[in-house]
């Protein structure tokens, strides 16, 4: 779902109101059924686990955030726009954090950090996640600087939560990865950021099968992704399914499109996508058509805390047809009560 990329951009801008620069980066990683015990262990940061969070401050932040993946190019600026997005998940790195949350704020945008981002072979020994290599480099963040900037920005509303791994269901974790050990990597962070929401992202078919015997304790959010071929354009039904599974496990929801990858998919032979929003990145996808995403968008962006969609593209974005969708979705999660991602 979100993979660590950096595409090339041509930095086309096709309205009037927006513009923005460079490349992008996202990722995520994680997954065993034990928290790695035979890994050296590392001592814990020393910051108290119940620490109070901040409270909301009075801000100008309204409404539900809603953007794509990868819209920050780096800490101080976005590929696009950034309006009429809000809100968007990036590849965190401890060096540039402190800049991009202060950037994110004066650009009113909201923030899902990655701090554990990247590609899975990052956090992987003999291809299973290593929770060491997890842990060593959630440490990079551990300094009073760091944690007392996401304190603030979780405060005020610039930072929505912090994404501890992605897709943890699928093979290239290794296949060990439980809830509970997201569990235990989330009290982890919650050591150092106390007031921090806390997610994983779950690929579209895992929405309701994954583990459904387990339940999260102290994880906050799960942000799931629509597919088409998941329930055939029923996304109604997926919404549903997906609500209910975050109901079980007791997280709050958070949502997403793939835009990129989760239209019709073309099994024609040719794979031209016609009719769709284009070929996908890969066989047999398609990308979403204006619709789609206007639809789709408005139906499941409504009941989160936060609305995506993977990734950020160029060519899609400069879609005349496309950018309308955007700003009617938009329009209306700006019309809602803003929500946290905090666990209920």
């Amino acid at each position: 779902m979100i993979r660590a990329f950096r595409p090339s951009f041509r930095l086309l801008m096709a309205r009037s109101s927006v513009v923005a620069m460079l490349a992008v980066l996202v990722g995520a990683a994680c997954e065993s059924s034990d928290p790695m015990e035979s890994s050296d262990p590392i001592e814990s940061p020393a910051v108290a686990v119940d620490a109070p969070a901040p409270a909301f401050a009075t801000v100008s932040y309204t409404g539900l955030p809603y953007g794509p993946i990868g819209l920050w190019s780096s800490a101080t600026s976005v590929e696009w726009g950034p309006a009429p997005f809000t809100g968007t998940q990036n590849y965190t790195d401890a060096n540039g954090v402190v800049t991009q949350i202060s950037t994110a704020r004066s650009k009113k945008q909201r923030l899902i950090l990655a701090m554990t981002g990247g590609l899975s072979t990052r956090y992987t020994t003999n291809g299973k996640f290593d929770m060491t290599k997890w842990k060593n480099k959630l440490n990079t963040f551990n300094t009073s600087t760091i944690r007392n900037a996401i304190a603030a920005g979780v405060a005020d509303g610039t930072i929505i939560g912090n994404q501890l791994i992605d897709e943890p269901e699928t093979p290239r974790w290794g296949g060990t990865v439980s809830k509970a050990v997201i569990d235990q990597m989330a009290t982890y962070a919650k050591k150092m950021f106390p007031s921090l929401p806390m997610g994983i992202n779950i690929g579209p078919p895992a929405y309701s099968k994954w583990r459904t015997s387990e339940h999260f304790q102290v994880l906050d959010y799960v942000l799931y992704q629509y597919n088409y071929y998941v329930t055939s354009g029923n996304i109604a039904a997926w919404r549903d399914g997906a609500l209910a599974s975050a109901k079980r496990d007791g997280v709050t929801p958070a949502f997403s499109l793939n835009i990129m990858n989760g239209g019709v998919q073309d099994r024609t032979g040719t794979w031209d996508c016609a009719g769709t929003g284009g070929k996908g990145t890969r066989y047999p996808n398609c990308r979403m058509t204006a619709d789609q995403v206007k639809n789709w968008g408005k139906a499941i962006g409504v009941a989160g805390c936060a609305m995506q969609m993977w990734r950020y593209d160029d060519v899609f974005m400069s879609k005349s047809a496309n950018q309308d969708a955007f700003r009617s979705v938009a329009s209306l999660l700006a019309s809602k009560p803003r929500r946290s991602c905090r666990r209920p």
